[in-house]
Formats: structure tokens, C-alpha cells, sequence
């Protein structure tokens, strides 16, 4: 049986999670003192009961913001994988393919997001759509790049089977193809999802009127620190949500296709 699913893998996870949750609590406290002990001014790092109160009095403003990133992020993980996925696989079946595009996949994804944000500003303005192309284009490259590892993974001999079995290339796709390639999938959608909530935050501080990241551009014009350090400390908490829950899902699907 899987340890992830088996009770010996629930046990050993509850552990994980505390340790996880006490250093958390482990750091507040440090940050707490250390601003209370070498007297930092607020204005460089604010203590944890200024940020918290910072937020409570204003959970409707936070509440709005987190939700616009959260948007963002889905949306743009939703077409960035919506494009990678084919893609990889198109590579993947077709070697000329690959060697012609993959060159320039990895050019572009070695090319600094910040320097296309001015054009991306001018063709299409501020909002959802300019950030989303940034976020679907961070999120483009590991998953195009795991589904074709996850292709290439797969043993000549099973297509040799399915091709004697009569088998066409739907068929093949599905019993083949798809359930062998989905590790690798499910392991390039985690990590994009990482990726795509930083480039979210960013892309909002650059190109948005809204979001986190755009709360933290306005404590940055406004000289506002607590402000600034509210909006990084709920958008890194956001992502630990959307991680545990990727890795939640990732091992439901993957239970079910090895069951």
C-alpha cells in the first residue's frame, strides 16, 4: 500500500506539520523580540502586533486584494498549462518538432520577465490580461518541459503493444501516454504553481491596479512599511495554501490512477 495513503503515511505527516507550525511560531516570536530588544523603528521593520493590527482594521481590503491575486494566479496556471501541456506532448511525438522549437522555448524562458512587462504595457495596457500572459509564460516552461520527460519516460515496448493490439492514437494517448506522463505533470504543476504566485504578486506591483502586489506598491509610495510587510506576509501565506492544496490533489489523482 502507499505510504501516503496508508496510516502509518497519516501519522508521519501530523508530526511534519506541527514542527512546521512551531517554527513559524519559533520566528514570530524572534522577530517579535528582536524588535523590541534592539528597538527597531517601525518604520524599518514593524512588529508582528502592528502588522496583524494593520490587517484586522482593514480584513475587507486584504480580503479583496487576496482574491484578485488568487485570480490571477489560477488564471494565468490555467492558460499556461493549457498551452504547455499540447505543446510538450507535440514535442515530445515529434523529434524535428523539438529540435526546431525547443531552442527557442529555452531562449525565451531564459529572458528576463521584466524586460517584455514595457511592451506587453503598451500593446495591451494594465490588468488581468498583461499579467496574465506574464504568469501563464513563467508557468509555460516547467510544465512543457516535465511533459515531455514524462513522454520520454515511457517504454517503446508498451506503444510497440498497443500498436499489435490495434490500438489508435486516442486510445493510445489515453492508456498510454496520459497516466504514464502524470507524475511528471502533477510535479511541473506544483512547481509552476510556486512559481506563477511570486510572478503574480510581482506582475501586480508592476502592472495592476489591484492585488497584493499592488497593496505593497502603494505602502512603498505612501512610505507605509507595516503596509508592505502585510502584504508579503499574506501573500507568502496564500501560496502555502495553494501549495498544500497542490499537493493534496497531486496525490488524490495519482492514488487513483495507481489504484
Amino acid at each position: 500500500m502507499d505510504e501516503l495513503a496508508s496510516p502509518r503515511g497519516l501519522r508521519l505527516r501530523a508530526p511534519r506539520s506541527l514542527v512546521t507550525g512551531l517554527w513559524l511560531l519559533v520566528l514570530v516570536a524572534v522577530w517579535a523580540v528582536a524588535v523590541r530588544v534592539l528597538k527597531i523603528s517601525e518604520f524599518i521593520l514593524p512588529s508582528p502586533g502592528s502588522v496583524l493590527e494593520w490587517i484586522a482594521t482593514r480584513p475587507g481590503y486584504f480580503l479583496t486584494a487576496t482574491l484578485s491575486t488568487l485570480r490571477l494566479t489560477l488564471v494565468g496556471f490555467g492558460v499556461g498549462i493549457a498551452v504547455a501541456i499540447p505543446v510538450g506532448f507535440a514535442l515530445a511525438k515529434i523529434r524535428w518538432l523539438e529540435r526546431a522549437l525547443y531552442p527557442l522555448i529555452v531562449f525565451l524562458q531564459t529572458m528576463p520577465l521584466i524586460t517584455i512587462v514595457p511592451v506587453l504595457v503598451i500593446w495591451l495596457g494594465y490588468g488581468l490580461t498583461t499579467t496574465s500572459i506574464l504568469v501563464a509564460f513563467s508557468v509555460f516552461f516547467p510544465v512543457s518541459v516535465n511533459t515531455i520527460l514524462g513522454v520520454r519516460s515511457i517504454p517503446h515496448n508498451l506503444f510497440f503493444v498497443t500498436r499489435t493490439m490495434g490500438a489508435g492514437p486516442i486510445q493510445t494517448f489515453q492508456y498510454i501516454d496520459w497516466p504514464m506522463a502524470l507524475p511528471y505533470l502533477m510535479s511541473g504543476f506544483r512547481i509552476s504553481l510556486a512559481v506563477a504566485i511570486v510572478v503574480a504578486v510581482v506582475s501586480e506591483f508592476i502592472a495592476s491596479n489591484d492585488g497584493l502586489g499592488y497593496v505593497a506598491l502603494r505602502g512603498v509610495r505612501n512610505r507605509d512599511t507595516v503596509q508592505i510587510v502585510a502584504a508579503v506576509l499574506i501573500a507568502a501565506a496564500l501560496g502555502v495554501i495553494i501549495n498544500s492544496a497542490a499537493q493534496y490533489i497531486e496525490q488524490m489523482i495519482l492514488k487513483k490512477y495507481r489504484e
